[in-house]
């Protein structure tokens, strides 16, 4: 890539291709008399040399109205057209077009905002200046792009951005863009890990001053950006960032607990903050190599729920690795000289519940977190009942009927959380055997057949001459677990069991529900 000054602000660059075949699309619902700037992030990754990968998303400034431009080209390519407005004092683009394109496996996402002002030049260099970080205030000009090959691009980069990628920096355009929308310091963090560059002394010492001013960005974009950390196969570097310079813990102010527990008794060799984030940076390799501790079948799922529009379940496990032993600090005890943290995943899954209510998480997210790190100690429960001899048909069931929905999560999550917590080779042995023991009882026992229920509501009802309730739904439920443990294999047994266990509930007084 070659590099030549035409004025301040202004480069030629040579041999470098920003063409998108889209592009092209567009300059036809453009209007003849105006003009189209590619800008942001697209331009940056162009010049480092980043691949395309299948999420692209590509920004755009036009000198008319933005929502035509939009429409016109979502008619065309058959995207999906919408407009946001941007909410917020002195935004400069408070309209954002967007096209969004699914092609499996490549999504496309097409921003468009207006620029506006007499002087061309003059309104775009105002643009840049007004964005988050220097590597991403840089624009050429949509006709640059598509004239002949393309070998030579005026870009305009009034903040020095292309020096700043030269020298591996992430540096913010000015401080007080920062300020005026705080989200962007989270998304100095993410961009620094998915671009592997490396953030500016400034940027750190406004941080250490400003940390509080995140809490004014709404808690989606919070959200938002934190996630797309997450998304990141190395994403716990920046979470361990964000909580070394104390940021994690204004987002989350029960983290700041974590480190109050600097032992936590004989099964760990981390103070609990230290756990945590081990147990994060464990849970990524463990996916990375999950193929080596699970089988494809228990696999097969994996990573296919989406939540949040663009994110996954596998982020979501991220997050029970990271608040798995958030309830620890709160159930901390000393009983008989030892350590104890009684019912800390219970009381974990409420802090979760309440953390996702804050940041918005969705109820669908919040409630599959919670779950993990409700249910994240169940797996080594069993390795203790696996090496005692004693691990049942009874245990094994009630395993796969309150987690098995989340069980290859739960499974890689407790295979890191031994590793986090310096668990011998044996050990991880036995947990591995006990995970295979699971996945061999629901194959041979769990079949669909197995699990239908013998009985039926209102089966149950008429056998029992009793109305719709409470104890209909009970008595129904102990019968599903009597066939799961394989105490209950027939129809006729099925009735026995069930007038056996309304027996019970009147003698224990019971009535009616």
């Amino acid at each position: 890539m070659e590099i030549e000054l035409i004025s301040k602000g202004k480069h030629t660059l040579h041999g470098l291709n920003f063409y998108l075949s889209y592009f092209d699309d567009i300059a036809k619902v453009l209007p003849r008399e105006d003009y189209c700037f590619i800008v942001g992030g697209w331009v940056r990754d162009r010049i480092l040399g980043e691949p395309v990968g299948y999420n692209i998303d590509v920004d755009f400034l036009v000198t008319c109205d933005p929502e035509k431009v939009a429409r016109d080209f979502a008619q065309r390519v058959g995207g999906h057209f919408f407009v946001f407005e941007k909410k917020g004092f002195i935004i400069k683009r408070p309209v954002v077009a967007s096209v969004v394109l699914h092609l499996p496996p490549y999504r496309y996402r097409f921003d468009f905002s207006q620029v506006k002002g007499k002087d061309l030049e003059k309104a775009i260099e105002e643009d840049l200046k007004d964005r988050d970080f220097t590597a991403n205030a840089i624009a050429v000009n949509l006709d640059d792009v598509l004239s002949i090959g393309a070998k030579q691009t005026i870009v305009f980069d009034p903040t020095g951005g292309i020096k700043d990628l030269e020298q591996g920096l992430l540096r913010p355009v000015s401080l007080e863009n920062l300020k005026k929308d705080p989200v962007r310091i989270l998304r100095g963090f993410r961009i620094s890990i998915e671009k592997d560059l490396t953030l500016t002394e400034d940027f750190f010492e406004f941080l250490e001053k400003n940390k509080k001013l995140i809490l004014k960005a709404p808690p989606e974009r919070i959200t938002h950006e934190l996630f797309k950390i997450m998304k990141h196969p190395k994403g716990s570097r920046v979470i361990r960032k964000l909580y070394e310079v104390g940021l994690l813990e204004v987002i989350i102010p029960e983290f700041a607990k974590l480190r109050e527990v600097k032992d936590q008794g004989e099964h760990h060799i981390y103070p609990l903050d230290e756990h945590t984030l081990k147990i994060l940076e464990f849970v990524e390799e463990v996916i990375e190599e999950r193929t080596k501790y699970l089988s494809l079948e228990l696999l097969r799922d994996f990573g296919c729920k989406r939540f949040l529009g663009e994110f996954t379940d596998v982020e979501l496990l991220k997050w029970g690795a990271l608040l798995h032993d958030i309830g620890k600090p709160d159930t901390f005890e000393i009983k008989e000289g030892k350590v104890t943290f009684y019912n800390h995943d219970k009381v974990g899954e409420e802090i979760v519940k309440r953390i996702g209510d804050r940041l918005r998480w969705g109820e669908q997210a919040t409630k599959f977190i919670a779950k993990l790190v409700r249910y994240h100690l169940r797996p080594f429960y069993l390795r203790e009942s696996f090496l005692r001899g004693e691990l049942k048909r009874r245990g094994m069931a009630k395993f796969w009927k309150e987690c098995g929905d989340i069980a290859p999560h739960l499974f890689l999550l407790s295979i890191a959380d031994a590793y986090a917590s310096g668990d011998t080779e044996e050990e991880i042995k036995a947990l591995l055997e006990t995970i295979s023991e699971l996945e061999s009882f629901k194959r041979s026992e769990l079949t669909e057949e197995k699990v239908k229920p013998l009985l039926s509501g209102h089966e149950i009802m008429a056998i029992l001459s009793i109305s719709q309730g409470k104890m209909v739904g009970e008595i129904k439920r102990k019968l599903e677990e009597a066939q799961m443990e394989g105490t209950v294999r027939t129809r006729e047994e099925a009735v026995e069991f069930v007038k056996k266990v309304y027996e019970n509930i009147l003698s224990a007084g019971g009535g009616h529900g």
